[in-house]
């Protein structure tokens, strides 16, 4: 509303006469949008208010930025959007274009203009990032844990890659200690489970383009001294190139060697004292002292 002057051709003036201007307005709903690249469809709303009585009409359209028309996104061909007497809100659609490549998050904008029986208001013009966490190449270890024999030797341990693969990546598989006790390969201590893999440059494995199954290697010690089960763990960390996965991380379980068992070799004695005297006749007492020595 506002006041204004009027003067006729004949040199007649009236003053301060009350106009009346009813405007409509319109914005998009947001400025920001973030969009996964696999949800192949972004829908935009604008909204109007102000005078609803008349049809408005309002230009839309895309602007480039490290995203690019075409190849990652394509914006619906129609470049106007109609507002009908007493309506709202109106949508535009944006097609998300997909590729099997990790790519950075990238943006573009949609962009307000030309409008007709309206004007424009905050926020006309909003920036759509489009991120692609899907594709980025990822390394993890399938299962949360494994059981093996004390006399295994070397361990195998697989490292899987999913997403894309189109690149190198690099990643370290470490060893750390739990109730197994891991020692380094130049200096094998006494009473130690496995040589050492160190969180370093030296325990790094290499995924070559196209790549997607590893071995991570761990060697165990087989000794004979008999022990409960052992635990330790292997872990993926410091990938370069890619993400690591949901599952990092492997318990690795040492099960007790029988073989190693005391209790286990003293119940088979008495079998092997029977054997002797069925076999031989003598004295179960020889077993253990035929002419003041031992057999055994």
């Amino acid at each position: 509303m506002m006041t204004r002057n009027k003067l006729d051709v004949s040199g007649n003036k009236l003053k301060n006469q009350l106009f009346r201007l009813n405007w409509a307005w319109i914005s998009l709903e947001k400025e920001y949008y973030l969009i996964d690249e696999n949800s192949k469809f972004l829908e935009v709303t604008l909204k109007r208010r102000g005078y609803l009585g008349e049809t408005s009409f309002v230009g839309i359209g895309t602007k480039d930025g490290t995203a690019e028309k075409d190849k990652d996104f394509r914006g619906k061909s129609q470049k106007q959007v109609q507002f009908n007497p007493g309506q709202t809100t109106a949508s535009w659609r944006v097609r998300i274009l997909t590729d099997n490549e990790y790519e950075q998050s990238e943006t573009f904008q949609i962009v307000l203009s030309e409008p007709v029986m309206a004007v424009l208001e905050f926020p006309e013009i909003a920036t759509v990032e489009i991120v692609d966490p899907g594709d980025e190449s990822t390394v993890f270890i399938p299962k949360s844990s494994y059981s093996i024999d004390e006399d295994i030797g070397e361990l195998l341990i697989p490292v899987m890659r999913t997403g894309d693969t189109s690149q190198e990546l690099m990643v370290i598989c470490s060893t750390h200690q739990g109730s197994a006790t891991g020692t380094i390969p130049s200096s094998v201590l006494s009473y130690s489970d496995y040589i050492t893999r160190a969180e370093d440059h030296h325990s790094v494995i290499r995924f070559d383009k196209d790549e997607t199954e590893k071995l991570c290697h761990v060697v165990i010690i087989d000794d004979s001294l008999y022990e409960n089960k052992e635990t330790f763990n292997v872990t993926l960390s410091m990938a370069m190139g890619g993400k690591i996965g949901v599952h990092p991380s492997t318990q690795i379980i040492i099960l007790p060697d029988v073989n190693d068992d005391p209790a286990a070799a003293k119940a088979t004695r008495p079998i092997v004292e029977r054997h002797f005297w069925f076999m031989t006749g003598l004295p179960e007492r020889w077993l253990e002292n035929p002419l003041h020595g031992k057999w055994y």
